[in-house]
């Protein structure tokens, strides 16, 4: 019997010791493709219970005087999240009251859910860019994002660099690589 108690408590142990390994919800979706980190190291990164943010600058730079800027965040999805287009106007609010020169342009949007009832604030992704120029004390900038929305979290990917206007070429380049990013479910 002493035995058995033993087995018991040591399986309970077990158990309560795996609980937190065990995959939730917000643990189970991921982005892959549409980044290359061979260019990039880490400039920052934090996490805490409700997001988790990586921000990549070039080999030699810091995180307070970059060039340009790569950015991985992953946000736990709310339980009614504002329309995908509203967050997007929602995260750069800031920027367009302090900078006149602030522009915004939405470059795509798509809905990843197969059903003709899916809505913004569901599964989709916005692919979209803002720049500031001639706005002191900030630098000029110019951002090609790209915000999706999935099950369980809000991924965004960022990249920006510290120009009046990306080169065509470099801008397009970040396009196609941010509509290549997928969601993945395991």
């Amino acid at each position: 019997m002493r035995r058995q108690c033993t087995s018991i408590v040591l399986v309970v142990v077990l158990m309560a010791a795996c609980a937190p390994i065990q995959r939730s919800p917000s643990y189970q979706e991921m982005l892959m493709g549409g980044y290359d980190f061979k260019e990039w190291t880490v400039g920052h990164q934090s996490s805490d219970q409700n997001q988790r943010i990586i921000e990549f600058v070039r080999p030699g730079e810091k995180i307070d005087s970059w060039t340009d800027l790569f950015t991985i965040q992953t946000i736990r999805k709310p339980a009614n999240p504002d329309r995908i287009d509203v967050m997007v106007a929602r995260l750069h609010v800031d920027t367009s009251k302090a900078c006149s020169s602030f522009v915004q342009n939405v470059i795509a949007y798509e809905s990843l859910n197969e059903t003709e009832e899916a809505n913004e604030t569901e599964e989709a992704s916005i692919i979209y860019e803002w720049k500031i120029t001639k706005c002191p004390p900030h630098a000029d900038q110019h951002e090609v994002a790209k915000i999706l929305y999935g099950k369980f979290n809000i991924f965004r990917l960022a990249y920006v660099e510290k120009t009046e206007k990306l080169a065509p070429e470099k801008r397009e380049k970040w396009i196609k690589d941010l509509k290549d990013a997928i969601l993945v479910r395991r």
